[in-house]
């Protein structure tokens, strides 16, 4: 049975549920495609000029730290909030994705570890342009690959034209700005003459003269500048998205790859993981041993190798697997059936390759201990597997109605940084590492000294699990860095004034 939405093999036909429906050829008058209009629905208001200036000055502040802290926070915060009532959010999923980027935006404050803050700055940013996208209409439940890709570009594209957007109030102003001609005809009469008696009136009075005496640096007057540019600009754009003409559903290319093609595709992909199972089991009852010698390996470093490929595998199946999914015509019933049992055979045996990752890498730090790479690594492999366990829900027709599959994902993927930063991952990785030091009797305290202000509490505080050598070198790491926190507000970082506090009262 056809799903809705779908395209008959020649692009000519879409089933509505009911009966094929003829789908109507493009103008060709059309520049291009139907959703890539210019048009906005909305006109900016003072507010929303007014918000642009001052997210820009925000921006500056917090960019002209050099570093993530209050300033970013308040910024993005500031920047929904705009978005919110000037750029007239009206539905409820967009203001919910406004305040999930200020949720996100908040740990810019509260953590140290670039591990979180460059994923928390990008997510941020990409909420704020998901809710400026939906702000009329829309669901992230109901958005489709190329509708994704669509309103990606349908967004930069707005983007880029937001500062023609923001300026329109002034246009209003227009005929009061012809005043200003007189008057900068008056001060360009006066200036010259007002130099050279404030020159003579400075060289007799020397209190006069220090009236002149300014610390202007040129350097910082345009870093300034651009920093307000950046803030304002990217408010302008959100407000010019939020105000565009809303894009409209947009199915999948219509060309269509031939179902023997797209059969024949998974039917090599599944008999490449099959021989790799086949693999496992050798190498499991050890009938592999000679194989090994002959490599220069033994069943330990077998078992502890690769696993980065095994998990660079999976994540180019799921695009695969996704893209034929998408591309493959399947008009016939038995056609259907054939990709679906391919494609549920290859989403079995991937999640066999990610349980075989997971397995050595969990081997590997057993040996070596942990890093923040190994536990990405870790927590890439159950996220890929839940992505894999969607994409085989979605390919099996679950809630066919919708387009939810590239939702379903990204909230996935929302709630696995959320949850990374409630946990603070580098306290795990000390946590980790202490309990693997307390059974090998050795630890990486250099590696330590790699990790950020996030780590530094729980270094300090777990030093007397350990003995008197490991705990000195800890001691030593955690200690180097200040005991006082004294910095700008904008770049007020919480971790930082924690680790700070722990060093005072530990070292």
């Amino acid at each position: 049975m056809s799903s809705i939405g779908e395209v008959s093999a020649d692009g000519m036909w879409r089933w509505d549920g009911a009966s094929w429906q003829p789908i109507a050829a493009r103008a060709t008058d059309q520049p291009g495609p139907s959703w890539l209009s210019l048009n906005v629905r909305g006109t900016p208001t003072w507010l929303a000029l007014a918000g642009a200036l001052i997210v820009g000055l925000i921006a500056d502040q917090a960019l002209r730290t050099g570093t993530f802290g209050l300033g970013a926070s308040l910024a993005v915060a500031v920047s929904a909030l705009f978005l919110v009532f000037a750029g007239r959010l009206l539905t409820l999923e967009s203001r919910l994705l406004a305040g999930a980027a200020v949720l996100f935006g908040a740990w810019l404050a509260a953590r140290a570890s670039s591990w979180l803050l460059w994923p928390d700055a990008a997510m941020a940013l990409v909420l704020l342009g998901a809710a400026a996208s939906l702000a009329r209409s829309g669901s992230l439940l109901d958005t489709g690959i190329a509708e994704a890709a669509a309103r990606s570009i349908h967004a930069f594209i707005h983007g880029v034209g937001g500062a023609a957007f923001i300026v329109r109030p002034l246009r209003s102003t227009r005929d009061r700005l012809t005043l200003l001609g007189p008057l900068a005809r008056g001060l360009l009469i006066a200036a010259p003459i007002a130099i050279v008696l404030a020159a003579m009136l400075a060289s007799a009075d020397p209190v006069f003269a220090s009236f002149f005496n300014l610390n202007f640096d040129l350097g910082q007057l345009v870093r300034d500048a651009f920093f307000v540019l950046v803030g304002s600009l990217t408010l302008a754009g959100l407000l010019r998205l939020a105000s565009a003409a809303p894009v409209s559903r947009v199915d999948g290319p219509v060309w269509r790859l031939g179902s023997i093609e797209g059969l024949v595709v998974l039917a090599v992909l599944d008999a490449v993981f099959a021989a790799f199972a086949m693999a496992q089991a050798i190498a499991a009852t050890g009938a592999a041993g000679d194989t090994l010698r002959a490599a220069g390996m033994t069943y330990a470093d077998y078992a502890r190798s690769g696993f980065f490929q095994l998990l660079w595998v999976a994540g180019i199946t799921a695009i695969v697997l996704i893209l034929f999914s998408r591309i493959t015509s399947l008009t016939q019933p038995n056609t259907k059936r054939a990709f679906l049992v391919l494609g549920q055979v290859g989403i079995a045996l991937t999640l066999l390759i990610v349980f075989v990752a997971f397995q050595r890498l969990s081997l590997y730090e057993e040996a070596y201990g942990f890093t923040m790479l190994r536990l990405y690594s870790n927590i890439f492999a159950v996220w890929i597997a839940v992505v894999f366990l969607l994409l085989a829900a979605e390919m099996a027709g679950r809630f066919r109605k919708r387009r939810w599959f590239v939702g379903a994902t990204s909230i996935t993927a929302l709630a696995a940084l959320l949850a990374l930063n409630l946990v603070n991952p580098e306290a795990v990785v000390v946590a980790l590492n202490i309990d693997h030091a307390r059974s090998a009797h050795k630890i990486d305290a250099q590696y330590f000294a790699e990790l950020s202000s996030d780590a530094t509490p729980a270094l300090l505080a777990s030093r007397s699990q350990l003995e008197a050598a490991l705990r000195a070198d800890i001691t030593r790491v955690a200690c180097a860095g200040p005991k006082t926190y004294s910095v700008n507000p904008a770049a007020f970082n919480w971790s930082a004034a924690e680790a700070a506090s722990a060093r005072n009262k530990s070292c």
